[in-house]
């Protein structure tokens, strides 16, 4: 089953690349994986897939699976002017007894199910009669393997009842036939007989010819004659499946649309407890079927957690998701796994730098693209190594990463941070925002970079701030303005508990530059942790 590999909501860089790294990872070790992620890409993550020829993650917007990206049943289906016959053909797999109705251009219109054709013949034979009173001429003899032999201008006139009548000549005028089908064997004598007797519709069986007199008098009295390909009995049977499915099917079905999540499609399944159920597009084009036994037995995602570990700041639903490891950086808090996990979590400037030990550890020669894109990541995260997070492990593997990838740390160093740098601090207020759980509050840290920081500026962020708070509830939003040319980040408050940072933190009337205030996990979190412990 694939693995999704996916960093934390709103990703910065580090959460992009190291989500890219980790499923060529994935892909390299023998693992189908796919690269996803929680959020938009920054703009420097954006360049770096770019310059080293990757492609964009996949949008992962929740956790659970949609019913497009599970096996479904095949779609298989049939026009509502089928016959039942044309029906059961179709519906030839004993463990699939189902059909959709659908139109010429595929979309749904009804159900049909083997019950549905069972009742035909399980229930009062008025439902038959009644039913064959709508059969077509040309479809009765397909349906017997027939042809039509007469075909008179009359239109065809048949009450739905059937007689089979045996071939003796004294026993034809016993038999009540106006207005029947009358199946009948190879006597001209009988045949003519039945046909002046008022027959709706006669049915030859055990031959391939009409006789002239018999023809003309079926063209007289308006009574068309279609030879079967079958014997008696079979012509009997065969009858009620030349009936349209538009007679008996189900109209209206329970459907799914294929972006419903399938916990929500086994919920309905338990209000409704049918077999399948069909699945749409938002133009009702029959996908395929969503049966209640695989439904039931639902893997759910697979997933791989990076440079995160809680279900917080994980993509919505993540909790869901089977977690089947978890790479990351950062403290570990409100995490639990539904069985064990592999879980690497080292004290390391970025969890591009994990990744990038364990691919040497597998083995796993690091092209120059793939060294590339690690070393980048880990520029972002430590700030061109300048944070306190980072470590002399960081400093030298990117050395051996930039070696590997035929790069200048100093120029990509460059390349990158310039374009990582905010242009509107208050748009790009949730583009780095994390929740987390200090001491029972619910407190959400920003961080932005940029290059500059000007009162006006920081006052409308901290008016953002503060409209934020009061729309989502949290008790304590911070926001670290980091202003790379100055080393440092400005710290701003919102909320009820703004006032246990107020020693610390900028407000409207004072700015307060707190300097090598660089790191959110290092530095901001462990602060905020001390202010409300």
């Amino acid at each position: 089953m694939t693995l999704y590999v996916c960093g934390h909501r709103n990703p910065d860089a580090d959460s992009i690349l190291s989500a890219v790294a980790t499923a060529e990872l994935c892909r390299l070790t023998g693992h189908a994986a796919v690269a996803c992620r929680a959020g938009s890409v920054p703009a420097d993550a954006a360049w770096v897939l770019k310059h080293f020829g990757f492609d964009f993650p996949q949008l992962l917007e929740d956790a659970r699976l949609s019913l497009q990206e599970i096996q479904l049943s095949p779609p298989r289906s049939c026009r509502a002017t089928d016959t039942i016959f044309d029906a059961l053909q179709c519906m030839n797999d004993p463990d699939r007894p189902y059909l959709g109705v659908t139109d010429e251009e595929g979309r749904l219109l009804a159900m049909v199910t083997r019950n549905d054709l069972a009742d035909i013949g399980m229930q009062d034979t008025a439902l038959g009669i009644r039913l064959l009173q709508t059969a077509r001429l040309e479809d009765i003899a397909r349906t017997l393997s027939g042809t039509v032999a007469v075909r008179p201008e009359a239109p065809l006139h048949i009450d739905g009842r059937v007689s089979i009548v045996a071939w003796s000549d004294h026993s034809v005028s016993r038999y009540e036939v106006k207005d029947r089908i009358v199946i009948v064997g190879d006597s001209p004598e009988a045949q003519l007989k039945l046909v002046e007797q008022g027959a709706g519709l006669l049915v030859l069986v055990w031959t391939d010819r009409v006789d002239p007199a018999v023809r003309q008098a079926a063209l007289e009295y308006g009574c068309p004659v279609v030879i079967s390909g079958h014997g008696s009995m079979n012509t009997s049977r065969y009858l009620y499946f030349s009936v349209q499915i538009r007679h008996v099917m189900t109209p209206d079905p329970v459907t799914f649309r294929r972006t419903l999540f399938v916990q929500e499609a086994i919920r309905e399944m338990r209000r409704h407890r049918y077999r399948a159920y069909p699945v749409v597009d938002d133009e009702m084009h029959l996908l395929g079927f969503l049966e209640t036994d695989a439904a039931l037995n639902f893997q759910e995602r697979k997933m791989i957690r990076v440079d995160h570990n809680e279900d917080g700041q994980s993509v919505k639903n993540g909790s869901l998701a089977r977690v089947q490891a978890v790479i990351d950086h950062h403290r570990v808090g409100g995490f639990l796994s539904r069985e064990p996990v592999f879980y690497r979590c080292e004290i390391l400037g970025s969890t591009c730098t994990i990744v990038a030990r364990l691919c040497l550890e597998a083995g796993i020669p690091l092209l120059p693209a793939m060294a590339g894109l690690l070393l980048s990541g880990m520029i972002c995260d430590t700030l061109g190594f300048r944070s306190p997070t980072t470590t002399e492990t960081d400093r030298q593997l990117a050395e051996y990463l930039a070696n590997q990838a035929g790069v200048d740390i100093s120029w990509l160093e460059q390349e990158i941070l310039s374009r990582g740098g905010s242009t509107d601090l208050v748009q790009d207020l949730e583009s780095d925002l994390k929740q987390f759980d200090v001491s029972g509050h619910d407190v959400r840290i920003a961080q932005i970079l940029t290059g500059d920081a000007s009162r006006q500026e920081l006052d409308a962020l901290l008016d953002a701030m503060e409209d934020y708070v009061a729309a989502s509830g949290t008790e304590l939003l911070v926001t670290a303005v980091t202003v790379l040319p100055l080393g440092g980040s400005y710290l701003l408050a919102a909320g009820d508990l703004a006032w246990a940072l107020s020693d610390v933190t900028s407000s409207r009337m004072q700015l307060r530059l707190q300097e090598d205030l660089l790191s959110r996990k290092k530095q901001i979190l462990p602060l905020v942790s001390e202010k409300l412990g």
